[in-house]
């Protein structure tokens, strides 16, 4: 990753680390402030940032970006008013700026065919804007999702960096191919934990994995999770 602000897809079937990957990215560039929207409330984002959950924690979660410095992680209510809750979010993020932004489950949030309002401006706008105070911001967007084909449009022509691992669904597989410059099938052969890879500059995509012992750890801690 670079410095300056991108806007990076996630995709991958369940189980092929996207969400690991994400955290690993993030982690390394150590921002000094940090929004994620954890729509399925994810045990392995536990510690990943000030836990806000809900209605009635939102306007919290909101207050606590505007301080200098901050990492919240936002769980909203799947059921209750959701989209009132992602428009609030996106807004307390595009008026904070200079920061970090994850959006999990981006599915659950977007349509191919639509764009929240208060989304789609941090992604066409968020590179670089003016505040109402005059001073420049930019927003690093992570968007991730198991299915690329039902999230929404704005943010997947905007990508600088598009990463994933297998996707299951053909239709799917194609919306990322063309991206990628490579065969669709490519993508829904992929091993867990391996993954493909193509951002700015890149003429051709690239390809990695788990090294052979790192492997042989996950697959350890899948058995050990199925044992009685």
């Amino acid at each position: 990753m670079t410095g300056k602000a991108l806007m990076v897809g996630v995709f991958g079937a369940r189980g092929t680390g996207k969400s690991y990957w994400t955290r690993r990215q993030i982690e390394r560039a150590r921002p000094a402030r940090l929004a994620v929207w954890d729509h399925k409330s994810d045990p392995k984002l536990a510690d990943f940032g000030q836990q806000f959950t809900g209605l009635p924690q939102l306007g919290a979660a909101v207050r606590a970006m505007q301080a200098k410095r901050f990492a919240v992680r936002y769980r909203p209510d799947a059921g209750d008013r959701l989209d009132d809750q992602f428009r609030v979010f996106c807004e307390a993020v595009f008026a904070a700026g200079n920061l970090v932004m994850w959006v999990d489950e981006l599915a659950e949030v977007t349509r191919a065919g639509r764009a929240p309002a208060a989304w789609r401006r941090c992604v066409n706008v968020g590179r670089e804007y003016g505040g109402h105070d005059g001073k420049v911001r930019a927003l690093t967007i992570f968007g991730s999702s198991q299915r690329p084909g039902e999230v929404d449009k704005s943010f997947l022509n905007n990508v600088d960096v598009l990463h994933t691992g297998r996707i299951l669904n053909a239709s799917d597989a194609r919306v990322l191919a063309d991206f990628l410059r490579l065969d669709y099938r490519e993508l829904m052969d992929l091993p867990d934990w391996h993954w493909i890879e193509r951002g700015p500059g890149m003429v051709e995509a690239v390809r990695g994995g788990p090294k052979p012992q790192a492997a042989k750890k996950v697959a350890s801690g899948s058995q050990q999770k199925k044992a009685p």
